[in-house]
C-alpha cells in the first residue's frame, strides 16, 4: 500500500511539472509567432532579420531577441543606424549598424506580455504607434526615437518626476520612455549608470511629459486622475503565475488524496482485524464434554506443532488435540485458499454432518476463515491401517482381526453408496484413510473431502482425486468417477491387508510398466502359488478356503470391466457369509 501511495504521489507531481513546462513551452511558442508577425509587418531591405527563421533556430537565438528561462521574450532591441552623436543612451553594439527597418509596427507587439525592453529606434518606421504597446504592463524601457510616426504621441500620458538630464530633442517625431533599470540593467547589457532612476519622455522638440505607466487619453475621460499612481492596478495573471498556482493546487490535492488514503487504509485494516476476530469461531455439530472455541482447539494442537502431528494426507495434516485428559480430538488442518470461507464450503461441510455411520469417523465441527481452515473429528488411538500393516505384529496376523477390518470398511462404503442421498463417493480410499481404535474397529475418514476440496494437492496424487496405485484405471483415463472406482480402491486395500506387498511395491520394478499388486496376485494364482500371496503365517493359521474367497473378492473388485466389479453391498454380503466366530 505504501508503494502504491508513493507511486501516486510521484505520478501527480510529474503531471504538475509536465503541465507547468507545457504551459511555459506553449507561451514561448506564442512569443515566436508574435515575432514572426512583427517581421511580416516590417520591410527589411538589408536582411537585418534574416536569422528570424523558425526552421533553423530557436526564437531566443534570433538577432536582437533575449528570453528568460521559460522562452518568453524579455527584450527586443532592433536599433537602426544612429546618425546622431552625443546620445547618453547606449545599447550594446550600438556602434555597429546592420541597416534600417521600414514599414510599421504590428499591433501584435502587445502580445509580448513578458517584455521589459523594446527598442526600435533610428529605423524608417512609420504609421501610428500601436495602442497595444501601452498595455504592456511589464515594459520598463521603450525607445522609438528616430522614426517617422504620424499622429504625435497618440494620446500618451505619463506621470512622476521629469528627467532633467536628458536632452534628446529630435526634429523627427519619436518617443522613448524608460524607468529604473538599475536592478536588471546588467542582465540586459545596458549601462546601469546611464539608466538608473531615470524617468522621462522626449518628444518632437524635447518637450517632457510626465509619466510612469503608459496610458491613453481615453483613461482621462473615464475619470482617471493624471497624477494618480495606478501602478497597483495590475489585475492580470501571467502564465508563470498561473503555472505556479496550478502546481501548488495539484500538490495540495495530492496531499489531500494521500491523507484520505492513509485514513482509509487504517480504517480498512482495523475493520479487517475485527472481521478476523469475529470469524474465529467453531461450528459444532456434536456436543463435546468441554465447549469448543477457536483458541481452545488451536492451543490443544500446540498451535499445530510438528510434535502433535499424527498424519499427512492430500488434503492437509492431522493433529492430535488434547483439550483435556479425557477429551482428545483429531484436527485436520486443510490447505487455505481453496474456498476461503466461501458459502459453498459451509454448505458442503454442513451436508457432511448428516453423514453418520458406526464405521465413519465422527465430524464434530469445523472452522473456516480466510486465514485458517480445519475439521474436528473424534480421535482414534489405534492409528491408521497403513501403520498397522507395516508393523505386522501378532494381531496383524490373526484372520479374525483382518476380516473384521475388511468388513467394517465395506459396510462404511456401502452406506455412502447406497444409503446417502445424494450418494457420497470417497475417491481416495487407501490404508492411511482407514483409522482404528484400540479394539481394531475400523473407521473410514476423509469421506466427502474430494468433492468438497477438489483434487488433492499431494505430490503422490493423480490429475484426478485419489492416490497412485489406488485409482481405478477408467477414472484415471477419463476423469469420470462412479462408485465402482471406490470398489477398485477397496480391492487394492484388501490385497495389501492380506499380503506383504504394497500397491506399488518396490519388488515390482523388475516387471513391465504398469505391473502392480493386482498383476502380481493374478500371476501368483496362474502359477499355482496362491498361498504365496498371503503374509507369512496367515496361510498356515487359515481357514484357507475363506482366505481364497477373500483373495478372489479382491481380484474381482479390481477387474477392468465395471459391470463385473461387485457393489460394496455385495462385498458386505460375501464377507458376512465367511465371517469367523466373534472375537
Amino acid at each position: 500500500m505504501k508503494k502504491l501511495l508513493l507511486a501516486l504521489f510521484l505520478l501527480l507531481n510529474l503531471f504538475a511539472f509536465s503541465f507547468s513546462r507545457k504551459l511555459f513551452s506553449e507561451s514561448g511558442f506564442h512569443d515566436e509567432a508574435v515575432l514572426l508577425e512583427l517581421k511580416s509587418s516590417f520591410s527589411d531591405p538589408n536582411g537585418v532579420l534574416s536569422s528570424w527563421d523558425p526552421n533553423s533556430s530557436n526564437h531566443c537565438s534570433w538577432y536582437g531577441v533575449s528570453c528568460n528561462s521559460d522562452l518568453r521574450v524579455v527584450s527586443l532591441i532592433l536599433r537602426g543606424c544612429d546618425d546622431r552623436e552625443g546620445s547618453n543612451l547606449h545599447f550594446p553594439d550600438s556602434s555597429s549598424c546592420s541597416g534600417r527597418l521600414g514599414g510599421e509596427i504590428s499591433p501584435a507587439v502587445g502580445d509580448l506580455s513578458e517584455i521589459r525592453v523594446l527598442s526600435l529606434a533610428f529605423n524608417d518606421l512609420g504609421g501610428q504607434i500601436p495602442k497595444e504597446i501601452w498595455g504592456l504592463e511589464r515594459l520598463e524601457l521603450l525607445d522609438l526615437q528616430g522614426n517617422s510616426f504620424i499622429g504625435g504621441i497618440h494620446g500618451v500620458r505619463v506621470s512622476n518626476r521629469i528627467s532633467e538630464d536628458l536632452n534628446l530633442a529630435d526634429e523627427k517625431p519619436g518617443l522613448w520612455i524608460r524607468r529604473s533599470l538599475a536592478n536588471f540593467g546588467k542582465s540586459l547589457k545596458v549601462d546601469p549608470l546611464k539608466v538608473s532612476e531615470i524617468v522621462g519622455v522626449s518628444l518632437f522638440s524635447g518637450n517632457a511629459v510626465h509619466g510612469r505607466k503608459l496610458t491613453s487619453l481615453n483613461d482621462e475621460e473615464d475619470g482617471a486622475s493624471p497624477n494618480s499612481d495606478d501602478s497597483s492596478g495590475k489585475t492580470g495573471l501571467y502564465p508563470i503565475e498561473i503555472a505556479s498556482i496550478v502546481s501548488a493546487s495539484v500538490i495540495v490535492f495530492v496531499l489531500l488524496v494521500l491523507v484520505v488514503l492513509f485514513l482509509y487504509t487504517k480504517k480498512w485494516k482495523r475493520n479487517s482485524q475485527v472481521q478476523v476476530v469475529e470469524a474465529k469461531e467453531i461450528k459444532v455439530f456434536v456436543d463435546n464434554v468441554i465447549p469448543l472455541t477457536y483458541e481452545t482447539v488451536v492451543r490443544a494442537t500446540g498451535y499445530f506443532s510438528n510434535s502433535n502431528c499424527i498424519g499427512h494426507g492430500g488434503f492437509g495434516s492431522t493433529y492430535k488435540a488434547e483439550v483435556s485428559p479425557n477429551n482428545v480430538l483429531a484436527v485436520k488442518r486443510l490447505s487455505v485458499g481453496r474456498f476461503q470461507g466461501d458459502q459453498q464450503f459451509h454448505a458442503e461441510i454442513s451436508a457432511l454432518e448428516m453423514v453418520r455411520h458406526p464405521n465413519l469417523v465422527v465430524l464434530i465441527g469445523y472452522h473456516a476463515s480466510e486465514t485458517e481452515m480445519f475439521l474436528i473429528y473424534n480421535y482414534l488411538s489405534g492409528g491408521n491401517l497403513e501403520d498397522f500393516i507395516k508393523e505386522r505384529s501378532k494381531p496383524a496376523l490373526e484372520w479374525k482381526i483382518l476380516h473384521k477390518i475388511a468388513l467394517d470398511v465395506a459396510r462404511a462404503l456401502a452406506y455412502l453408496h447406497e444409503q446417502c442421498s445424494p450418494k457420497v463417493l470417497h475417491r481416495d480410499i487407501k490404508p492411511s484413510n482407514i483409522l482404528l481404535d484400540n479394539n481394531y474397529n475400523a473407521y473410514l475418514s476423509d469421506f466427502g473431502l474430494s468433492k468438497l476440496l477438489g483434487t488433492s494437492q499431494s505430490h503422490v496424487t493423480t490429475g484426478v482425486a485419489g492416490t497412485f496405485g489406488y485409482v481405478a484405471p477408467e477414472y484415471a483415463m477419463t476423469c469420470r468417477v462412479s462408485e465402482k472406482a471406490d470398489v477398485y480402491s477397496y480391492g487394492i486395500v484388501i490385497l495389501e491387508l492380506i499380503s506383504d506387498k504394497r500397491a506399488l511395491d518396490p519388488s515390482f520394478s523388475s516387471h513391465e510398466n504398469g505391473f502392480n499388486i493386482v498383476s502380481w496376485a493374478h500371476m501368483m494364482l496362474s502359477q499355482g502359488k496362491a498361498k504365496e500371496v498371503f503374509t507369512k503365517g496367515l496361510w498356515e493359521t487359515g481357514p484357507q478356503d475363506d482366505l481364497v474367497e477373500v483373495l478372489h473378492l479382491a481380484l474381482k473388485c479390481t477387474v477392468d470391466s465395471l459391470s463385473i466389479r461387485p457393489t460394496m453391498k455385495q462385498a458386505v454380503k460375501l464377507l458376512k457369509r465367511i465371517q469367523p466366530s466373534r472375537l
